[in-house]
């Protein structure tokens, strides 16, 4: 298994899941350009979905494997579904958790007007002032007045679950969230912004588990519904009062479904994909 994190987000939210499944099988866990403990990029115009499909076969590559299982939460979804159309014989299933087929600044919140004006707003105070949001957000994170507040904003407003997301997943992400780049993070959601696999989506053929949550306000359960019904090979599952963080919130959940759906689909001896 390879795992394609979230935009911001680093390896955190598949500890889980690599506690389960490495004592059988490989389970390949890599940051982004700029994320975690990756360096800053030296070149600003490769923070694309695509470039991130290419960073993951390079990953895939060094570890000496052939083909994956390729999993994605949010935007690593974008990243996956690229890698099936882009090397789809190094792909033999996807799990697609918690995000879009693309443009997913749309349907953030689904309020799409106010989704895209909150987007440039943010883009242009990020990219014009990076170090004063960096010196923000960090100052924010190391007050425990700030953290409890932010915990309990993003609990209250449904941004994670409010009583299933753990305190300890969730400082890990906003520990990560703070000390990233502004500049990483905006030039990167702007191409995931205008990224789009859905004029392609009929060539992702191999077996895929789509995975969507109920209260999911980042990527609107309908979404996972449509994607599921477009793709000619997949399958839904939902969890349920899952939030966008649910694979850290119900972490079982999504194990036993994975299992269910490798034994389903043999992909441990699945032959290599065609294109």
């Amino acid at each position: 298994m390879i795992c394609a994190n979230g935009i911001g987000v680093s390896t955190i939210f598949w500890h889980y899941l690599e506690d389960h499944f490495a004592p059988t099988r490989p389970v390949i866990c890599f940051d982004y350009r700029g994320h975690g403990e990756s360096e800053f990029p030296r070149d600003l115009n490769r923070l694309t979905i695509e470039e991130n499909a290419r960073d993951a076969i390079a990953v895939l590559d060094a570890f000496g494997h052939e083909r994956a299982i390729f999993l994605g939460h949010s935007m690593g979804c974008q990243v996956i579904y690229t890698c099936a159309y882009q090397d789809p014989e190094r792909v033999v299933g996807l799990v697609p958790c918690l995000g879009a087929l693309g443009a997913p600044v749309h349907t953030f919140l689904d309020r799409e007007m106010l989704s895209l004006i909150s987007f440039v707003i943010s883009y242009r105070v990020g990219l014009a002032l990076p170090d004063l949001v960096t010196a923000v957000k960090l100052k924010l994170m190391s007050s425990p007045r700030g953290r409890v507040l932010v915990s309990w904003l993003a609990r209250k407003a449904g941004l994670v679950h409010p009583t299933r997301m753990p305190q300890r997943d969730l400082d890990a992400y906003l520990d990560h969230f703070a000390a990233l780049s502004p500049v990483v993070f905006l030039r990167m959601a702007e191409n995931m912004a205008t990224h789009n696999a859905e004029p392609r989506a009929h060539e992702i053929v191999q077996p895929t588990l789509v995975v969507a949550g109920e209260r999911d306000l980042f990527t609107p359960f309908y979404l996972s519904e449509e994607v599921a019904d477009r793709l000619p090979n997949a399958e839904l599952f939902v969890f349920r009062e899952g939030s966008h963080a649910a694979i850290v919130e119900q972490p079982a959940a999504l194990h036993g479904m994975l299992e269910r759906f490798i034994a389903e689909f043999a992909l441990d001896a699945t032959p290599v994909a065609s294109s």
